[in-house]
């Protein structure tokens, strides 16, 4: 009994300094144990063939292989020596082998559950003799302990019994060894690891889970959003950064892959508004103003102005004038003198200007002597011919305007200049025109003389061949419709308000000039 007890310690010692191997298909148990029996009362009172008549300890050992991952084939053998019934002691051998499925309870625990075929032995003089039957086995496997109950019940080969049943309880420790776990590919791996999505966006997941270099199950679970049992996710409404995570809770392995859901980008500016619709702001007829002499073609120009501020040339414009008018395209002519208005029309706009056409006529020199104001009887022939004139016309307003010629100073001139123009006014006044037609009179001095290269050759031979001290020409008085052009300055007027009163002449004192 001392030799058995000094195996079962150094046994447990081993065991205890080996890992426990993961119950899988070729994992070997090596194991060893303490027995307890209680033996059938059938067999304590068995005098004649000296059966165990009391229970007893022993010791045994087992070996397994398991064939599935959870099932094992195994044998096992134990020595108990008890009292006989008569007297003296007996050995009882029972020998196991048979089935032993593990349940698993957890990493390193399992509840066992077997059925086997028995043989024990009854060994001691002059005892000798075999029996078999069958058990069966209920126990936890906790780490390198295992704990077992048994029973057998044994057929009646002993003669003079009937059939019987032996109970039994093993305590010892067992190492699995052979194909052991490898727990270095243990873990969860989740894929993709990383995924950027948009809000609402789905995608799907998988997990590897190995435990012993076995796939395993994960459950899933995941922020941000929502996910399935089979990995398919859909990404919800808030961005951020977020986990999906699939676990392995029977083995605690766990994998994660992170999820960024983006920020929806700013929505696109609102498209810009259409240009404004371009029209016609107006139109614009040129020249405004124009001066013509009768039956002279003034030629217009349209331009076309947008609201835009851009601006074209218009060759559709309609033209229409005033009074006795010719309208050609865009040119215009009058037959008549007056003042008259030219209309443009197109693109649903109009514009307007005017045009003069005056009644001009000149009293040249010849009809006024060097340093005088009064005509000559040519002269006053030329002042009856142009009341004539203005008979044809008694809607036309005249205005007149006197001048002479360089000789004198401006102060000088200026005055003769005003003194022929009255008495131009006083000459038409005999001939019929009254002061109501005439506007007003002028004076322009020695301003304004005619240009040299207007003055025709035969006029400068007479100014030579009568030895004139000046420009006989330039002494004139201008009658004329026009109103007075804007660049030219009278040194003097009087406005024609009434009719003049009758003109008393005198004779001004001559005065030298240089």
């Amino acid at each position: 009994m001392l030799h058995a007890r000094q195996l079962l310690l150094t046994l447990a010692a081993t065991l205890a300094a080996a890992p426990l191997a993961a119950q899988h298909p070729g994992t070997i148990e090596l194991g060893a144990f303490g027995k307890w029996t209680k033996f059938s009362d059938e067999l304590k009172v068995d005098v004649t063939h000296k059966l165990p008549a009391e229970n007893g300890w022993g010791f045994g050992g087992r070996v397994g292989i398991f064939l599935l991952r959870n099932l094992e084939i195994e044998a096992d053998v134990a020595r108990t020596k008890v009292g006989a019934a008569g007297g003296g002691d007996v050995n009882h051998t029972p020998i196991h082998a048979g089935l032993t499925y593990n349940v698993p309870l957890g990493e390193h625990s399992a509840f066992l559950l077997g059925g086997r075929w028995v043989r024990n032995g009854y060994r001691d003089e002059p005892v000798d003799f075999d029996d078999t039957g069958f058990g069966a086995l209920a126990g936890l496997r906790l780490g390198i302990v295992r704990i077992n109950a048994t029973m057998d019940w044994m057929k009646a080969f002993i003669p003079g019994h009937d059939k019987y049943s032996n109970f039994g309880v093993e305590a010892g420790l067992s190492l699995l060894l052979g194909k052991t776990c490898d727990k270095t590919a243990d873990g969860v791996t989740v894929t993709p690891s990383s995924v950027v999505l948009d809000r609402g966006e789905r995608t799907t997941f998988t997990a590897t889970a190995l435990h012993c270099g076995k796939a395993d199950e994960v459950t899933w679970t995941a922020t941000g959003g929502d996910i399935t049992q089979t990995g398919g996710y859909t990404a919800g409404q808030t961005p951020g950064s977020y986990t999906v995570t699939a676990a392995n809770t029977e083995h605690n392995m766990t994998g994660s892959a992170s999820v960024t859901i983006k920020t929806p980008p700013p929505p696109p500016p609102p498209p810009p508004p259409p240009p404004p619709m371009v029209t016609v702001a107006r139109i614009d007829l040129r020249p405004d103003n124009a001066r013509a002499k009768v039956n002279e073609l003034v030629e217009f120009t349209v331009t076309v102005i947008m609201s835009d501020g851009t601006s074209h040339m218009a060759n559709n414009c309609a033209l229409t004038a005033t009074g006795p008018a010719k309208v050609t395209g865009t040119s215009v002519s009058w037959s008549r003198y007056g003042a008259y208005t030219v209309t443009a029309s197109c693109e649903g706009k109009s514009d307007q200007s005017s045009v003069e056409v005056p009644l001009e006529i000149v009293i040249y020199g010849a009809n006024f002597a060097f340093n005088k104001d009064n005509l000559t009887a040519a002269g006053r022939d030329s002042v009856r011919a142009a009341a004539d004139s203005l008979k044809l016309y008694p809607e036309i307003k005249i205005r007149l305007g006197g001048f002479a010629d360089f000789v004198g100073t401006d102060a000088y001139n200026c005055n003769l200049s005003v003194r022929r123009a009255h008495t131009v006014q006083h000459t038409l006044n005999d001939f019929g025109i009254s002061n109501d037609r005439i506007t007003v009179a002028e004076g322009f001095g020695k301003a304004y003389p005619l240009p040299d290269d207007k003055v025709p050759q035969a006029w400068r031979d007479i100014n030579t061949r009568t030895h004139d001290k000046g420009k006989w020409w330039d002494r004139r008085v201008d009658i004329t419709s026009a109103s007075r052009d804007a660049s030219m300055t009278a040194c003097a007027e009087v406005p024609m308000a009434k009719p003049a009163a009758p003109r008393v002449r005198k004779t001004p004192m001559p005065v030298k000039q240089p």
